[in-house]
């Protein structure tokens, strides 16, 4: 309270101390306020401060739960941090297909320092901001095929998925019931069940080939699809078994302002997805932690994202409609888990030359041993595009075998994770790649993919 009496007598003092009069011949004299007015200014302005402090939870309260948290009365911040470093390596079989000069590549890296913010504000309003400080960037080989070279990529060029400090996601969200949740900012828009799984509840150091492509072929991809928009969510039925996401968002991810941007269209793309607790409450996880030793559980769930690309506006030139969709099941039994997803895309282009078609499938299995902090994993997924028609139809594709094991030091919190994928390039070639998870094409030959994660999760 002395202190803010001093801070008070001070700017009390500063505000009084340029007013001025004029005397009878012209020249200024200087009026300071007495020591009894700037008392008197002081305790009007403290007059209602007990009031206010009441109306903020007077001094609040802090504490860890899941989180930092702090608390004053309807106001909630709460603060998490996720770091994840890693030693990575990739290896290719063919000398011919190895990034130039480079060759084999590995090296230590810290693709997330992640810090989100959130909390509760009154009136049921939530909010949520997630800035990354990460690691993560990657850059295109010098050499590349024509096909490449069409998808926009040029020699040299820099890929950085985010910049230092960006903010991943953010958004102010209103509750109405539980049924019924309305989002508005920088929102994770649906798309296949892996890449709705936050990335610190993974079997795996990251995201699989067959997701990570996914997520490549709609705007906004990162780590996870994200765009500017709202999103429509909430949970029905008796237990809130069935849950729902739909988004109306912008189509261009999050690099773009729009009303600054004359490259874009002002056209949306619309999003939905519906996830069924049929068994339990399996939500968007993967392992068996925090499930009964006996006890069973399972999911499904279904997507769609649909977008118009469109080229310029006069005349109006469209690049392609795209259609991307998927099924996915999750579930298990003890300390046994597993899950399935196919997901398709569709970019039909007015030139046939440019139509796109990819699909892609995995299956990921794991088994949580009883008693121990030890679990293993293995996934198997297909990759498969298609673009032209005719005697310039160009096929590309990958399958990727890949195995994990998992130490839970205290939980997600703190674990170590190890895994390898085996990449094989189908007949035509693999020019797959994706920062986040570690990928790099692979040519016409295989590749391999080794990495060591240690997070923490705060």
């Amino acid at each position: 309270m002395r202190a803010i009496s001093w801070a008070v007598g001070v700017a009390v003092a500063a505000a009084t101390a340029g007013v001025a009069r004029a005397d009878p011949v012209g020249t200024a004299i200087e009026t300071r306020p007495s020591a009894r007015e700037v008392h008197a200014a002081v305790d009007a302005y403290l007059a209602d401060a007990k009031a206010d402090a009441t109306l903020v939870g007077g001094a609040g309260a802090a504490g860890y739960d899941s989180g930092f948290w702090i608390r004053g009365g309807a106001l909630l911040l709460k603060i998490n941090l996720t770091l994840q470093t890693r030693y990575e390596a990739f290896r290719w079989d063919d000398n011919d297909d190895e990034a130039q000069p480079g060759g084999d590549l590995s090296g230590f890296s810290l693709p997330r320092a992640t810090l989100k913010l959130s909390g509760e504000a009154a009136c049921n309003i939530s909010y949520y901001a997630q800035l990354e400080f990460g690691h993560a960037a990657k850059v295109m080989p010098a050499m590349m095929d024509d096909e490449m070279m069409m998808m926009g990529y040029e020699p040299g060029m820099v890929e950085f998925m985010h910049d230092p400090g960006i903010l991943r996601e953010g958004w102010i969200e209103y509750t109405l019931r539980p049924e019924l949740a309305v989002r508005a900012g920088l929102v994770q828009t649906p798309a296949t069940r892996q890449l709705m799984v936050p990335p610190e509840l993974q079997q795996f150091v990251d995201v699989g080939m067959a997701a990570a492509d996914v997520g490549g072929m709609m705007p906004g991809w990162t780590d996870r699809n994200r765009d500017y928009g709202l999103a429509f969510h909430g949970a029905l039925g008796c237990d809130g078994q069935v849950q729902y996401l739909v988004t109306v968002t912008n189509g261009d991810g999050p690099v773009h302002r729009n009303v600054l941007d004359g490259t874009t269209n002002d056209n949306l793309a619309y999003a939905a997805r519906v996830n069924w607790d049929v068994i339990g409450h399996q939500g968007y996880s993967e392992c068996a932690i925090g499930y009964g030793e006996c006890e069973w559980r399972l999911a499904v769930g279904a997507w769609a994202h649909a977008y118009t690309h469109v080229v310029s506006d006069r005349p109006h030139v469209t690049a392609s409609d795209d259609l991307n969709w998927g099924v996915d099941v999750a579930g298990g039994y003890g300390g046994f888990s597993f899950c399935a997803a196919y997901s398709g895309s569709d970019m039909d282009s007015d030139d046939p030359a440019m139509d796109t078609w990819a699909g892609c499938w995995c299956v990921q299995a794991g088994y949580l041993f009883p008693g121990t902090a030890w679990e293993i994993a293995a996934r198997y997924a297909v990759i498969d595009m298609e673009m032209g028609t005719g005697a310039t139809k160009m096929t590309e594709g990958a399958t990727e075998m890949a195995f994990a094991v998992n130490y839970f030091i205290d939980g997600h919190a703190d674990k170590l994770t190890a895994d390898v994928s085996f990449i094989s390039a189908n007949d035509d070639g693999n020019i797959f790649g994706s920062v986040y998870p570690g990928y790099e094409p692979t040519g016409t030959g295989d590749g391999m993919l080794i990495r060591l994660q240690w997070q923490l999760a705060l």
